[in-house]
């Protein structure tokens, strides 16, 4: 062959390309940047739309249903879901995946122009932007202290948040248990109506009192001077003594009606450090950024920003997501590194040489580091996808150097010069190898371009393991030739060690021939026993359970609390900090972090605890008995509710991190929360199904203030004044700013009744209000003021109201199970004109089983059509095809006795075994047909080929057996993810190498007979046809 040939003849070069590839490859490892998955675009675009005092029936009709109306004709539109509450609506538009991000934006913003007009008039415009499921926090810092709180909030705004803003790759920073500065500006309704006032006019004096405008410019012949009206309030004395009207010419102050003070806005966000207050930040990455060497730059930098902040206050990490992510990279590195000195081991066991040993095990560093140029040059990552990839193939990319290296010696033992024997020997084999090389990176081209987001994730893996298998190729084809004839040679003088372990691969060789024999005599029994261990391998499976992906142990894990609907701050803190106490007790915690009122909405009836375990070697159980114990002992917390979740191994969209989420669509909310409740009663009866919960909220307590339109209009007053008057004493009203000139910072200037006069429903009847005649009457005159309950969320799916139930799965009940009694429970219970479908990683479960199903079977005829095309027969792929069924009793074998589970990950372990088994088989069937163009017949040639083969074919099983031995092992953090990967492979190597080695040649003999048969037919119809016409 060229390649082999050149390399033999011209050192240098081999040589020079050799290391031309590995410095590609170091160079290109260098600048890989790390992320636990790939990094995967998803195009979810979203508008939010507020209005202020909107209940959420008014949004979910006037607001969200127009919108969703429009944006549901955008082409490629997946899934429409959204939320409407007190004030605010949110659409979420999930595009296909086909669609670019930036032009679904235009679309979604198109149409919403569209919409605007059957909006209502006083809506804030609607913010259309992009949603990143991939925008989650990286690190949690603290800051703690001797400063209150205030204080403390304040330098963390405006000092350390700047300098981490400013680092590269930092995205968002959220602050948690920090209420903002405002100038708050009290009312006394009492003093008010005593001076014949309203809120109204407070606001109004703000409006055209504090105000600072430009003058212009006066210009002299050589100066000129900028003008500035300064008549912006500058202190809380100022705002006191503000005259808000004249009334019989004495000034009414703002004194006179009540009083400022330089405050927070109201506090509904509490954060705490291992049960210490603090002010929480948490840091989101930039889209496409290194999150591994953003984490790495904060935490280094902490030490000098500490420096920056007064020495009352400390910032330090109190949960650090990176650390896993580091740990699970370093340890599938370290699984390629073990994988390859086992490779090397076994190398040297059926070798006995030194010489040998070193010249093939040379080919992992070099096939491995070519593939990280190759990486690089693909705008990967170093991720959990690439890296398991590369200690999949470790023990693999060795293989083409131990089949090369093999033949050449064999060559040399028969007495050829190392020159002719490395060219010759090379020569032979090349076609076997590339044949073999090509058929692997062959079935990752439908792994690589799979639908859906599986094929998002698994692009970089399939890619990555073609990349390193061609480069083994062409390793073994330049530089182990090259090596081979300068280096290799024959021992005539063996040590007794090898000479006992040569007449024991000897005797090896002699028992296979003879066990070859009698299968070669007795062919029909092996075909019934091969197919009985096929049938059986299919009922393996049948019992195998299903999931999306395995639970790990990550050493985290985060817990939902929530209060009932309407509950107080300080209620849902109380019930926090019981559960913290019980979380701190346990022995395996190290840290945990607590908030509530996480996110823009603040909800303060709901929190969110972050755990952080000690590492696995400091603790005596696992993260999910952890788990599990946990769950028992937060039960005792009453008026609460509890839920426990892994950190979402793989961001496939969804309201919450839940593995299931289960969706009922119907018309009416009631009716779906009486279909709800049903369900979950019955989930909670079923075994395996954990922390099932409802995002139906229909109970939240309000005041409803009717307003009276005819005695509203006989009064002169309209509701846009009445709700303006009750937002403005009740909730509170920005009406202007107060700029600190030592801070260089503009706060809120926000006004509001006294607290003990908006204490109950009742209050709001005695607020006033102006007419139009310039008297005051109170709302009580023109309002009727009930309490009642309402939806504090009204959700959709796909256009239809929906409630989504959420759940875990614990006890061993994999995904797969949940689904399915999910399915049965929805036929028995669900009526007629409601629906349901699946969300989040139950979804995605579904639809990635599809897809995968399909690259399987896409795989195998991609398969067929390769070694069709370099066999040129349509036949004999057919026979080299059969150690595929032969493998499924080792994969399935192995999941099966360890508990395993088909799951993306061992399904992706399942068509890299596709691949890798058909090597052995190649080996054997491309020797045999060389052997039958020399002349010999087809049983000897069999007979000889096999023992001949049989040598690099154990040598090239176990070497890549041992390579994914620690994958398969899975003790590393976050080897429970990858394990059932290496453990189909293993299994399935193990038993298509035995199967394979008696099995095939049976099926090549057999093959050959029909194939005879068959020519023999057409032989005596065409003879037959040429007597006729002679007649």
């Amino acid at each position: 062959m060229f390649l082999s040939d050149t390399s033999v003849k011209r050192p240098v070069v081999a040589t020079i390309i050799t290391l031309a590839l590995f410095f590609f490859g170091v160079l290109g490892y260098q600048r890989l940047g790390i992320d636990l998955f790939p990094q995967v675009d998803f195009p979810f675009v979203t508008v939010t739309t507020t209005l202020f005092g909107a209940a959420p029936e008014v949004m979910d009709t006037d607001v969200t249903d127009p919108i969703e109306e429009q944006v549901n004709t955008i082409e490629g539109v997946k899934h429409i879901t959204s939320a409407s509450g007190y004030g605010f609506s949110q659409v979420v538009v999930e595009f296909e995946l086909y669609r670019n991000i930036d032009s679904a934006v235009q679309d979604v913003r198109a149409k919403v122009d569209l919409a605007r007009r059957k909006l209502p008039t006083d809506i804030d415009p609607p913010i259309i932007d992009k949603f990143d499921i991939n925008a989650i926090p990286i690190l949690w810092l603290s800051m703690k202290g001797n400063l209150p709180l205030q204080r403390m909030g304040m330098i963390a705004d405006e000092v350390l948040r700047p300098q981490l803003e400013s680092i590269q790759g930092v995205g968002t920073i959220n602050l948690d248990g920090y209420a903002k500065r405002e100038i708050r500006v009290w009312l006394d309704g009492k003093r008010l109506e005593a001076h014949r006032l309203t809120s109204n006019d407070v606001a109004r004096a703000f409006l055209t009192k504090n105000v600072e405008l430009p003058g212009g410019i006066i210009e002299s012949i050589d100066r000129e001077f900028t003008v500035r009206n300064l008549g912006e309030l500058r202190n809380i004395e100022e705002f006191n003594n503000l005259i808000i009207l004249y009334q019989n010419g004495a000034p009414i102050r703002l004194k006179d009606v009540g009083w400022t003070e330089d405050g927070t806005e109201p506090v509904r966000s509490i954060a705490r450090f291992n049960r210490v207050p603090a002010i929480g930040l948490s840091i989101i990455p930039r889209s496409g950024a290194n999150v591994v060497e953003v984490a790495r730059t904060v935490k280094s930098k902490l030490v000098e920003m500490n420096k920056t902040l007064p020495p009352e206050v400390e910032v330090s990490v109190s949960f650090d997501s990176s650390f896993f992510i580091e740990e699970a990279i370093s340890d599938v590195g370290y699984d390629v590194f073990l994988g390859g000195i086992l490779a090397a081991g076994v190398m040297f066991f059926f070798l006995l040489s030194v010489r040998s040993t070193v010249i093939t095990a040379l080919a992992i560093p070099a096939s491995l580091i070519t593939s990280f140029g190759i990486m690089h040059f693909m705008g990967f990552t170093r991720n959990y996808m690439t890296m398991l990839a590369l200690s999949m193939m470790v023990g693999v990319v060795i293989d083409d150097a131990i089949i090369v290296l093999e033949n050449i010696y064999r060559h040399m033992e028969e007495g050829q010069e190392p020159m002719a024997a490395a060219k010759e020997g090379a020569s032979e084999i090349a076609f076997a190898a590339t044949a073999a090389t090509f058929s692997i990176a062959a079935v990752f081209i439908p792994v690589a371009f799979m639908g859906g987001i599986i094929g998002r994730f698994f692009y970089q893996f399939g890619v990555t393991v073609a990349a390193s298998v061609i480069a083994s190729l062409v390793i073994a084809l330049i530089l182990i030739p090259m090596l081979c004839s300068r280096f290799l040679k024959v021992e005539k003088k063996r040590s007794k060690l090898t000479h006992f372990f040569e007449q024991g691969y000897e005797g090896l060789e002699g028992q296979y021939r003879k066990a070859l024999g009698f299968c070669l005599s007795h062919r029909w029994v092996i075909v019934a026993i091969a197919t009985l261990i096929f049938i059986g391998s299919m009922a393996i499976l049948v019992n195998l359970k299903r999931e999306f992906v395995p639970k790990s142990d990550e050493s985290r894990f985060l817990i939902h609390l929530e209060a009932p609907t309407g509950s107080s701050l300080h209620y849902t803190d109380d019930k926090m900090k019981k559960v913290e106490g019980l979380i701190l007790n346990l022995p395996e915690v190290k840290n945990i972090f607590s908030t509530i009122g996480v996110g823009a909405r603040k909800e303060v009836n709901k929190g969110i605890l972050l755990i952080a375990l000690k590492d696995r070697g400091e603790r005596k159980r696992a993260q999910h008995e952890v788990m599990a114990g946990l769950r028992e002992e937060v039960r005792g917390v009453p008026g609460c509710k509890v839920y426990i979740e892994d950190f979402e191994p793989v961001a496939v969209g969804g309201r919450r991190g839940a593995p299931l989420q289960f969706d009922i669509k119907g018309p009416n909310v009631k009716e779906l929360e009486a279909i709800s409740n049903q369900i979950m009663a019955e989930m909670m009866k079923r075994p395996g199904l954990v922390d099932v919960s409802s995002d139906l909220e229909l109970t939240k307590p309000e005041v409803r203030v009717f307003i009276d339109r005819n005695k509203a209009s006989d009064a002169g007053v309209d509701v846009r004044e009445i709700s303006s008057a009750v937002r403005q004493m009740i909730g509170g009203q920005e009406v202007s700013k107060f700029k600190d000139a030592e801070r260089a910072k503009r706060y809120d200037v926000r006004v509001r009744l006294i607290k003990d006069q908006r204490m109950s429903p009742e209050d709001i009847a005695q607020i006033s209000i102006r007419t139009p005649r310039g008297g005051l009457i109170k709302l009580a005159q023109v309002v009727r003021v009930e309490e009642g309950i309402g939806p504090n969320l009204i959700n959709r799916k796909d256009r239809q109201r929906s409630a989504t139930i959420y759940a875990d799965t614990a006890g061993g009940k994999a995904l797969g199970e949940a689904i399915d009694e999910m399915e049965n429970l929805a036929k028995k219970m669900i009526p007629s004109g409601y629906s349901h479908s699946f969300f989040g990683q139950a979804e995605a479960f579904k639809e990635s089983f599809h897809y995968l199903i399909i690259a399987l079977i896409q795989a195998i005829v991609i398969i067929y059509m390769v070694l069709a095309m370099q066999f040129n027969s349509f036949l004999h792929p057919l026979t080299i095809m059969l150690a595929l069924p032969l493998s499924t009793a080792g994969a399935f074998g192995a999941l099966y006795l360890t508990g395993d589970t088909i799951s993306i990950i061992s399904m992706i372990g399942l068509i890299t075994l596709t691949a890798l088994v058909v090597k052995n088989s190649i080996l054997l069937v491309d020797y045999t047909n060389t052997l039958r163009e020399k002349g010999m017949d087809r049983n000897s040639a069999v007979l000889q080929a096999a023992p001949v083969r049989l040598r690099p074919i154990l040598m090239t099983a176990v070497t890549t057996m041992l390579g994914v031995l620690p994958v398969a092992l899975g003790f590393s953090a976050g080897g429970e993810l990858r394990a059932g990967m290496g453990r189909a492979t293993f299994g399935g190597m193990f038993a298509s190498t035995l199967l394979t080695l008696f099995v095939v040649p049976v099926a090549y003999t057999l093959i050959d007979d029909i194939r005879l048969g068959a020519k023999r037919l057409f032989v005596k119809k065409d003879r037959g046809e040429g007597i006729s016409s002679q007649a």
